[in-house]
């Protein structure tokens, strides 16, 4: 089992009542996910996979990366999953 932390911003913070959460996952960013949701509630897989894909309204980085740019999305021990709501402004 490989541990991960995900860190919540804005909205997504308020929502979950948490800034970071911790899990043990198989190494994939899926089952990272769905471990937090375990955690959290089910509405946060939502939060990240529309229709079995990556949300393309949220940011979402690993290590700093977007995951856009992750060659590989086998996640490490220690690695850090952040996660940001859409942004809007006026």
């Amino acid at each position: 089992m490989v541990k991960v932390k995900f860190l919540l911003f804005a909205t997504l913070r308020e929502t979950y009542n948490t800034k970071e959460i911790e899990v043990e996952c198989d190494g994939t960013l899926k089952d990272a996910v769905a471990k937090a949701s375990e955690k959290l509630g089910k509405e946060f897989y939502n939060e990240i996979f529309e229709d079995g894909s990556y949300r393309k309204d949220r940011i979402i980085l690993i290590n700093g990366r977007h995951i856009q740019f992750v060659t590989t999305q086998e996640l490490k021990d220690g690695d850090t999953i952040a996660v940001f709501p859409p942004i809007a402004g006026g």
